[in-house]
């Protein structure tokens, strides 16, 4: 069903095949946004889709709403059908359905027209969970650009009752999430668009552009630059930097349509303090931090109002991603759905169990000796099985999983905490280790004991039989890393993250910790640099380091995929992890070429 809005246009334009979609699940969302909606498609040249939300027992359906009005219809359906009506130059149906009430019509004085010709669907989703269907459908009209109204943040939200936030992390167009107060769009439009350096200015001033341009009629757009009250001269620099921004992103010959204001404030929420209510009809930013988003949406300069006074509406715009990021979207959105979730209570119950045990305490400085000196006894015995105990008590596998999790988690503080417990467990067993080594030849020159060069094996990898190794054979297999250790070490923490945060897995973790061989290496270090073979020694170091980096590697991605996330939205919380997973990438390939070259030498 379409309906035809007639208006002689501001210029003409050229009609291109896009779709703008409004969804809303109120009667007031619906009467306040509708002529939003339709302008900002008209100034698009797109189509207007408005999709309203019902929920009803049963199974999801999506119907169009029909031409004649019915008894039974909403409230919701009727307000529609009566705002789509006075988007024309045409008064509305006086009719009104039995037991429903006409909604309040705006003055038309000041309200600006309606676009020419806007064909604007009806259609309704009707089901009692709607959000997944809603993506579903939302994904096969393809929009350009959907409005949805901003959301109420509560935690007591239920997963359909907060449907913007999952709409808006789940389609890959433009979105604006909106709040209007009041109802219509006023034909002298002012908007104000806030520049700040962790906005997506580029979307927010392009939209700007295009609505006052489609609206004319002397409507006027502002750039507000918000600069941190650092000293005296702080607004100077903030005008320098909103000339900065405007010449960076706005062409030439649209520069000069922006006005310019720059607000000191320590925050955009601290800057709508500073504005009159009636000083702008749209408040306008462009982000794709979620939390960024909540805080513009809640604040309000109407505090504080005159009563009776108009109220701004309030706008965010987050730019629909590349095609590159889209695909990377929907294959995360896939392997979601694939590999189960950790729930809230168990990603709270994780970090909690893994930052407790990645502290530096007597607990872990007792068990790390111990570990240590079993692994020692092990290495100069050659016994195989007295080193795989030593890994089981060994609790360094721990805080290097928590370092993992730490930059999974975006928790600079878990991170910091754990890394400094790891260094210091491979500091006491490197002391340890050299302590052993010293003893064993100090014994041997008494011979009390026999030293570990008469123990040794004959080297059976690369070398004759009759040529023997400098120590044992266990000891000697941990100064020769493989690219299979690396491999190793990878699996290794992937298995470790997805058994950690499940409790009915926590049977797997002995085995992890014995794949992972983290403290005879270091054990390993020890003795053959007490013994003065330094190769060796530096061998069995680059052993653990391969360990660890690829442990820390692989634990932080798998935590990322089991729903481990940062739920932060500033540039510090997003960024560094994904710089120290680019570090360790990179070393991870940096010990690969290390290895293949220290195997390759003669």
């Amino acid at each position: 069903m379409c309906q035809t809005v007639p208006f002689v246009p501001h210029h003409p334009r050229t009609r291109i095949i896009v779709t703008t979609v409004l969804i809303a699940n109120q009667p007031e969302e619906v009467r306040n946004l509708l002529p939003w909606a339709a302008h900002l498609a008209a100034s698009r040249g797109s189509d207007l889709t408005v999709l309203l939300l019902q929920r009803k027992t049963g199974e999801t359906r999506l119907v169009d709403v029909s031409d004649e009005p019915q008894a039974d219809d909403p409230e919701l359906v009727v307000q529609a059908r009566l705002s789509v009506q006075q988007l024309s130059s045409n008064p509305p149906s006086d009719e009104t359905p039995p037991g429903q009430s006409p909604p309040v019509e705006p003055a038309a004085d000041d309200r600006a027209a309606a676009p020419h010709d806007l064909p604007v669907r009806l259609r309704q989703i009707i089901g009692e969970h709607w959000t997944s269907d809603l993506i579903t459908k939302v994904d096969e009209i393809n929009p350009s650009l959907i409005v949805v109204p901003a959301p109420t943040i509560s935690k007591e939200q239920t997963a359909d009752e907060d449907w913007q936030t999952q709409l808006l992390t789940a389609v890959d167009c433009d979105v604006f999430l909106m709040r209007d107060d009041s109802t219509g769009v006023e034909q002298h439009i002012r908007v104000a668009v806030f520049i700040t350096d962790e906005a997506d200015n580029e979307a927010a001033l392009s939209y700007a552009s295009q609505l006052v341009d489609h609206l004319g009629g002397g409507g006027t757009a502002t750039a507000v630059y918000v600069e941190p009250n650092i000293s005296d001269v702080a607004e100077s620099v903030g005008r320098r930097q909103l000339d900065n921004t405007l010449d960076r992103l706005v062409r030439s010959r649209d520069r000069e349509a922006f006005r310019r204001k720059v607000i000191v404030a320590g925050s955009t929420t601290d800057a709508f303090r500073d504005l009159k209510a009636d000083e702008f009809d749209l408040l306008l930013m462009g982000t794709r931090h979620l939390r960024q988003m909540r805080r513009f949406l809640q604040a309000s300069p109407a505090s504080g109002a005159p009563q009776g006074s108009s109220i701004p509406a309030v706008a965010v715009v987050k730019r629909g991603e590349s095609l590159s990021s889209r695909l990377m979207n929907k294959a995360a959105r896939r392997l979601r759905d694939i590999v189960p979730q950790l729930s809230r209570e168990e990603r709270v119950d994780l970090v909690s169990r893994v930052q407790d045990s990645s502290k530096w305490d007597f607990d872990f400085v007792f068990l790390m000796s111990l570990a240590t000196l079993i692994a020692c006894l092990g290495l100069a015995e050659n016994s195989g099985a007295v080193i795989v105990g030593a890994m089981l008590v060994a609790p360094l596998m721990t805080p290097i999983a928590g370092v993992g999790l730490g930059v999974a988690h975006a928790n600079a503080h878990l991170t910091k905490v754990a890394f400094r417990t790891a260094m210091r467990g491979f500091v006491t067993a490197m002391v340890i280790g050299l302590a052993f080594g010293l003893s064993v030849q100090g014994c041997a020159k008494l011979e009390w004991l026999t030293p570990l060069q008469e123990s040794a094996e004959p080297a059976l990898m690369g070398r004759s039989l009759f040529e023997r190794s400098p120590f044992p054979r266990e000891m000697e297999s941990r100064t020769q890393p493989q690219f299979y250790d690396l491999l190793i070490a990878l699996a290794s923490g992937a298995a470790a993250a997805y058994a950690m945060g499940r409790r009915n897995l926590f049977s797997a973790l002995p085995g992890v910790a014995i794949a992972a061989a983290l403290v005879p290496p270091i054990a390993t270090s020890g003795i053959a640099l007490s013994h003065g073979e330094f190769t060796k020694g530096g061998g069995a170091l680059l052993l653990f380091l391969t360990n660890m980096v690829t442990i820390i590697l692989g634990t932080s991605l798998v935590f990322r995929t089991v729903g481990v996330r940062s739920q932060k939205a500033g540039p510090n919380a997003a960024r560094w992890p994904r710089h120290v997973l680019l570090l360790l990438a990179l070393l991870s390939l940096l010990i690969t070429l290390v290895i293949e070259s220290r195997n390759h030498s003669p």
